[in-house]
């Protein structure tokens, strides 16, 4: 459905008037990182190289390489995108099950997903949701992520008894919480076409 003919003006004068605002920050944004064979990405805050290996087989890290297995015909990007998914999984729920012995609780379940607007949330029912996305931030970035949402299964709200139960975890919030708000776009570069 197109806008009236009154909010479409409004809407044409809105982006003229922001134009060069708009310009200034997608010149900022960081170079996409397609997930092309050669190609680097950000794993666990460090830039790695894609490597395309004949065959099937899980991807593995081996000095400082993400080297992803790829049958004749297969889409790289793809199987790419799926081994950085995998590797989140598994990290997110390791540090996650950490936290939730640490602090005497449990969640039911885990689900990583390519999310735009949180890097994690914690539901009622007590299942935690990531942005698959963490696997590129550094391994103290992801941890306190995890260490926030586990401390959400026990107190549902942002108050003093939530922020010491994360710090308790893993020290000050500040940095990591800084990283991710001044890092974002360079997280989401990753897979991004050029």
């Amino acid at each position: 459905m197109l806008p009236r003919a009154r909010d479409k003006k409004r809407a044409q004068k809105l982006i003229l008037d922001k134009a060069d605002w708009l310009a200034g920050h997608l010149h900022n944004l960081p170079p996409p990182m397609p997930f092309d064979p050669g190609a680097e990405v950000l794993l666990r805050g460090k830039n790695v190289a894609l490597v395309k290996e004949t065959g099937r087989g899980k991807a593995r890290e081996a000095d400082g390489a993400l080297i992803i297995p790829c049958p004749k015909g297969a889409n790289f990007a793809g199987r790419t995108r799926r081994a950085l998914i995998a590797l989140a999984r598994q990290e997110l729920d390791i540090q996650s099950r950490h936290h939730a012995d640490s602090l005497n609780t449990h969640f039911s379940a885990i689900t990583v997903r390519d999310t735009h607007s949180r890097w994690g949330s914690c539901s009622a029912a007590g299942r935690l949701n990531y942005s698959w996305r963490l696997i590129c931030a550094p391994a103290d970035v992801l941890d306190y992520v995890c260490a926030h949402e586990v401390a959400h299964l026990i107190e549902h709200n942002h108050g003093p008894r939530f922020w010491a139960l994360v710090e308790a975890r893993v020290g000050p919030a500040k940095a990591p919480r800084r990283w991710l708000r001044d890092n974002a776009s360079q997280l989401f570069a990753v897979g991004a076409e050029a």
